[in-house]
């Protein structure tokens, strides 16, 4: 079986993640990737550690089932090729800083004229227009810039960046989205369209919540540690022995008081400041502290289990050993070998897409740099191997 994307082509001319992990998940749907990166050097995520042999374990990470060929953009033949290869391909992404890709002569005002039904998505930190479109963009500037830094951490804290890639990752889900949304749109109307995401735009959307509450209130959200800014208890407690979470954001009075009863004390799902989620979070500060004089009293497996057997929303605060071993992580198989040709096979990350009809999940290794560069060139452009070697011995390939 199939992915659902199975006979869609991308031209991948992205580099370290934003752009990669959107071509990973249209590779994981099904999608032929083929990554042009440049000769002798690459994708500059082939250099960063921790290392796996020769390789790279971050672009392992947000690479596998891809090919790899080699070309010089740089170049005019490198760029002559690259418009041959354009016309075999339904998507291309690419990541450069706005009017890289002009200057190669590759932008979608041109290639649209060579394959008018090409898909063509560009990422960059600010979009391709505007006051800060030149300016190069790295995720924690993102970050920064978006708010979501000043939304982080404890109260009265700096600011602090979440420990996972927001900027990069969660505009490369948008671009994959959006260019799905192409594709079916060209299943209409015959043509392709150019795709103009912004890292920033992507991470002011994640935040509706806090731009809903300043033009609510007019106040400015700050960081609240691990609570929720209109529901209570949401938020991390400390057992004896380690920390879990519990999330309620009802107005059931026969949950809060379930929950109360579980923990021992049920005095607190009688008490009138109590009685719905609004009273709660007006007192969330007095009701935190009570209730986590009651947690600290017993490990989180024992709180877990109690909240649990009450239907109360709740989980432990696991590293990422313990995600590793959850139980519920293992049973979806969210972690998957690829081949490895140091390593044998290589652990990843699998994909969450999960479909009736379809296969998804990682399509193979990572490639070694410029794996595929004879077989694409061979296959799509018709090229001898005394053309790909005069080509490779002039530094195009």
């Amino acid at each position: 079986m199939n992915g659902p994307l199975h006979g869609i082509r991308v031209l991948d001319v992205s580099r370290i993640l934003s752009g990669p992990f959107c071509t990973m998940l249209l590779a994981d749907l099904g999608a032929e990737v083929v990554k042009v990166e440049k000769p002798g050097a690459g994708d500059p995520a082939r250099t960063l550690g921790p290392a796996v042999g020769e390789d790279s374990a971050y672009f392992i990470s947000v690479n596998r089932g891809k090919k790899s060929i080699t070309l010089d953009l740089s170049v005019q033949e490198g760029q002559r090729l690259f418009q041959r290869l354009v016309p075999h391909f339904d998507v291309l992404v690419e990541n450069f800083v706005p009017g890289t890709m002009a200057r190669f002569g590759l932008d979608y005002q041109r290639l649209e004229k060579l394959h008018p039904g090409l898909v063509y998505a560009s990422i960059s930190g600010f979009g391709q227009d505007g006051p800060a479109a030149a300016r190069p963009a790295l995720d924690i500037i993102v970050q920064a810039m978006g708010g979501i830094m000043s939304v982080t951490g404890e109260p009265g804290g700096e600011p602090m960046r979440p420990g996972a890639s927001l900027g990069d990752s969660v505009s490369g889900v948008f671009t994959a989205l959006a260019v799905v949304s192409a594709l079916w749109q060209r299943q209409v109307s015959g043509h392709g369209q150019y795709i103009d995401m912004s890292m920033l735009d992507c991470q002011v959307t994640m935040l509706e919540n806090a731009f809903s509450r300043y033009f609510a209130t007019g106040q400015v959200p700050g960081p609240i540690g691990t609570r929720h800014p209109s529901a209570t208890p949401f938020q991390a407690f400390r057992a004896k022995d380690t920390n879990f979470v519990i999330a309620l954001i009802t107005d059931d009075i026969a949950t809060w008081r379930r929950l109360c009863q579980s923990i021992g004390r049920p005095d607190l799902g009688n008490d009138p400041r109590f009685a719905d989620n609004a009273g709660r979070t007006k007192h969330v500060d007095f009701l935190a502290d009570v209730l986590q004089e009651v947690f600290r009293n017993q490990p989180a497996s024992y709180w877990l289990t109690r909240l649990t057997e009450a239907g109360i929303p709740c989980g432990p605060v696991n590293d990422i050993k313990a995600v590793i071993d959850d139980p519920q992580v293992k049973y979806r198989g969210m972690l998957t070998a690829i081949p490895h040709a140091f390593a044998g096979t290589w652990q990843v990350a699998n994909t969450p897409f999960r479909l009736s009809g379809s296969t998804t999940g990682p399509a193979g290794a990572s490639p070694r740099l410029g794996e595929h560069t004879r077989q694409v060139l061979e296959e799509l452009l018709g090229l001898s191997g005394h053309d790909l070697d005069s080509l490779r011995s002039d530094g195009v390939i």
